[in-house]
């Protein structure tokens, strides 16, 4: 990523992490407190309830919204410039997408009016959410191949 200070990708995959772990550590409580559960092991579970849940759910906002804030530096460099060579437009969409979606979903948890809608975000949330490594390594993977075509099809053309 061209145009990024050096510990840019460093920074991006720490908050990533910290997202991801704490939404998981946030599933006990998704599951009993929306999704209405009535396994007993669930509000057994420290994160479920209480002050850690507050300092999770805390951290998970505003490792969530730091997110959103470096979406936005990524869209200024990385997205639009490979945009414009045509490169790895499919998964790019796909995760960006992803990324839409998981970000309205936060929104939908707490601002629709509806107990079921927020609900229904909420489940969305969650498992679009779990997909985000996965949708971010596809994304790698396809970025890395179409890299390694583009390099074998530039020695092919150079003549010598």
């Amino acid at each position: 990523m061209n145009g990024y200070p050096k510990f840019f990708f460093l920074l991006v995959f720490t908050i990533l992490v910290i997202l991801l772990i704490s939404g998981v550590l946030l599933v006990p409580a998704f599951l009993f407190f929306r999704m209405e559960s009535n396994i007993a092991w669930l509000m057994d579970f420290p994160f479920s309830s209480g002050d850690l849940r507050h300092l999770t759910t805390s951290l998970h906002a505003i490792s969530g919204w730091l997110m959103v804030w470096f979406i936005g530096a990524i869209w200024t460099i990385h997205m639009r410039s490979h945009w414009r060579r045509h490169e790895n437009r499919l998964s790019g969409v796909v995760f960006t997408s992803v990324w839409a979606f998981l970000i309205v979903s936060s929104l939908g948890i707490y601002y629709f009016g509806d107990p079921d809608l927020s609900q229904l975000s909420s489940l969305i949330h969650v498992g679009l959410g779990l997909l985000i490594p996965f949708a971010l390594l596809a994304h790698r993977k396809a970025g890395r191949k179409s890299l390694q075509a583009k390099v074998s099809s530039y020695k092919t053309a150079r003549p010598g």
